[in-house]
């Protein structure tokens, strides 16, 4: 039986999940400058900063394989995974939303993705809809829920074929995408998306990381770092059809496993990252579900005393940048974590 490491608290995987919602968070400032601001500092390039997804994916890869991989199989064990991945996505999801549409109900055109064909059934549910969900960020959490999904699978079936399954998955995924698939609906859609590639990319690289004990680590960093620079720079060649479909899984699915292996590797080799990017990683779904509410409402503000030139932005793009940063820890001190130590005991009575 293939097995998953177990040595490490993860704070350099948590600093890459700091890095990634800040990436994120910056393609969104751009988008508020430009609204707001009247002129802009931040350009095109600042686009790259969509890239913090894939490093998402990857991350998450990794993660389910390093925390479920060895779990004993059954129904019980599928059960209790699937419980806790659903309590940790959907109650902090839905307050938000909850909020974008007491939003949208009152000031549609506050909310940057509000239009006519939002279903809000399917936005609740994080079921594929052939429109963005009302919280527009929460298309991500559609992938994130059917990788979940297949990943209960796998920890229902016995240990020694999980390694089967998730080639098998990934050769599904494929045969799908090119079978055109995807122009038969949303869900087809999801369920071929080359971004699954993404995920399946982070989950080897766990399995990687046992068979190899960290070894090379540096090597898979500078390497997965350089192929990230040319993704990103592949990314604003061909502009906005990059990000669609297999180019951007193509382009980064090696780059983001890479750098996943190569920070956890690091961790390994008692190689650890900044403290303040753990930081913003742990509160990284706070300010992933947040940034676009905290800094819209802020750039509203802002565009009451803009000015010509420079200077105002200047002065404000750092501070937009440190509202959402606040919105988001208090959001995940005072909401998240009760509400996932809640969830936790839940879930020790339940299974």
């Amino acid at each position: 039986m293939t097995t998953a490491p177990q040595p490490l608290r993860l704070e350099n995987i948590q600093a890459l999940r700091g890095i990634a919602v800040l990436a994120v968070v910056l393609s969104h400032l751009m988008t508020v400058e430009r609204k707001y601001a009247g002129d802009r500092l931040l350009g095109d390039f600042f686009n790259v900063g969509f890239s913090g997804v894939d490093l998402f994916f990857a991350i998450s890869g990794f993660v389910m394989v390093y925390v479920a991989w060895n779990k004993p199989s059954g129904l019980r064990s599928a059960t209790s995974f699937l419980f806790a991945r659903g309590a940790r996505i959907y109650p902090l999801y839905w307050l938000v939303s909850l909020a974008v549409l007491s939003v949208w109900i009152l000031r549609p055109e506050f909310v940057f993705v509000s239009n006519a064909n939002v279903s809000l059934v399917r936005s609740f549910a994080l079921w594929p809809a052939q429109s963005y969900p009302l919280l527009a960020v929460g298309w991500t959490l559609i992938h994130e829920m059917y990788f979940y999904l297949i990943f209960a699978v796998l920890v229902f079936s016995p240990p020694h074929i999980r390694l089967w399954g998730l080639m098998a998955w990934g050769a599904f995924v494929l045969a799908a995408f090119f079978a055109g698939a995807g122009a038969h609906g949303p869900v087809l859609r999801v369920l071929s998306h080359p971004l699954s590639f993404e995920f399946l990319g982070g989950a080897l690289t766990a399995l990687a990381l046992h068979r190899f004990t960290g070894r090379y680590w540096l090597l898979a960093l500078l390497t997965g770092l350089v192929l990230f620079v040319a993704a990103c720079f592949f990314s604003l060649q061909l502009g906005p059809v990059f990000w669609e479909s297999w180019p951007r899984a193509a382009s980064f699915t090696p780059a983001v496993s890479l750098i996943v292996y190569g920070a956890a590797g690091a961790e390994c080799a008692g190689k650890t990252f900044s403290r303040a990017l753990v930081w913003v990683g742990d509160q990284s779904y706070a300010l992933y579900l947040t940034h676009v509410l905290s800094l819209s409402a802020a750039g509203r503000i802002w565009a009451l005393a803009a000015q010509e030139g420079p200077l105002d932005n200047i002065v404000m793009l750092p501070l937009l940048i440190g509202i959402a940063l606040i919105a988001a820890e208090a959001t995940h001190q005072l909401i998240e974590t009760p509400l996932l130590h809640f969830a936790k005991r839940l879930r020790r009575r339940l299974f």
